[in-house]
């Protein structure tokens, strides 16, 4: 059996490995034995997904290899990642990419309440906003305090609990022949749609995945600019009051990026766009009490 060295993310190590018959498939193992049980809850979140028309490469096989690590193969989908895609789409196909990903992990209506389920959301996120408040302490920042503040004050039970994918950046989205792919789902501290949502603008509104290329042309960015506007018409056709709760979801996810900034570069990149994410959920929140008067 052939296998080809592919990288890899949060450590894990990915091959593109062919069998003896000449078909291909793609296996994840897990960087040590501590992570085995976080790589399997992927492997299950990964081969438990639905949604239609985005898909996800089919889970063929699981298992330890002989060091005691577990991995688990998958269809391999050779195709290019959204993130590069999106600089030379049709810029008219930018609402249909958009529309086919709305429609895979969002409800297709309000819901008025949450679920019951084991989950306690508030709960989930007031302990999730403690740790980072202790590991940001050491930070003298008040865009971090600003944010932190907004946070703690906001009311997570809104989010209702759904499947999500845990990472949805541009670069975890394949596209071959026009489909759509979701790769590297993440385990998550809490999964809704909400966060996937949120985890979308960090790219399209923040330009993350494109922070470290010296330059952007100008049609990258109109592209991302449009791909935003839709995805948050889309939104406001479900329930305009969940635009607010996504720009939540991208401040926290923000928020939970700091401690592991390093380089100065990144640090006034991430500080610059989280200042204009509190501007956006102000003027949201701020346009939303105008509405109720």
């Amino acid at each position: 059996m052939n296998s080809y060295n592919l990288g890899g993310h949060s450590g894990c190590q990915i091959h593109l490995m062919e069998d003896d018959d000449g078909k291909t498939f793609v296996r994840k193992i897990s960087k040590d034995a501590d992570y085995n049980e976080r790589l399997k809850a992927q492997s299950e979140k990964q081969a438990s997904f639905k949604g239609e028309p985005v898909k996800v490469p089919a889970v063929l096989n699981q298992g330890y290899t002989e060091e005691g690590l577990y991995f688990f193969d998958m269809e391999y989908v050779q195709g290019i990642t959204l993130a590069e895609y999106i600089k030379t789409m049709e810029i008219g196909k930018v609402k249909g990419l958009v529309e086919s990903l709305v429609s895979s992990i969002m409800p297709p209506h309000a819901i008025t309440s949450t679920p019951e389920c084991k989950y306690d959301v508030s709960q989930i996120f007031a302990k999730k906003l403690s740790d980072l408040k202790k590991t940001l302490s050491v930070h003298n920042n008040p865009v971090i305090n600003q944010s932190l503040a907004l946070l703690e004050a906001h009311d997570w039970s809104k989010l209702s609990y759904s499947q999500c994918h845990g990472d949805m950046t541009l670069e975890n989205i394949i596209v071959k022949n026009d489909k759509l792919y979701l790769i590297d789902f993440l385990d998550s501290f809490y999964d809704s749609w909400f966060l996937d949502i949120g985890t979308l603008l960090q790219d399209v509104q923040v330009m993350w995945s494109y922070r470290f290329q010296e330059t952007v042309s100008m049609n990258t960015v109109l592209r991302l600019i449009v791909f935003r506007d839709i995805l948050i018409d889309e939104i406001k056709k479900v329930n305009p009051a969940y635009v607010v709760e996504v720009y939540y979801s991208l401040l926290q996810k923000l928020i939970r990026i700091y401690p592991y900034t390093k380089d100065e570069l990144t640090y006034h990149f991430l500080n610059e766009n989280t200042s204009r994410v509190i501007d956006r959920i102000t003027q949201l929140e701020k346009a939303a009490g105008e509405v109720s008067l």
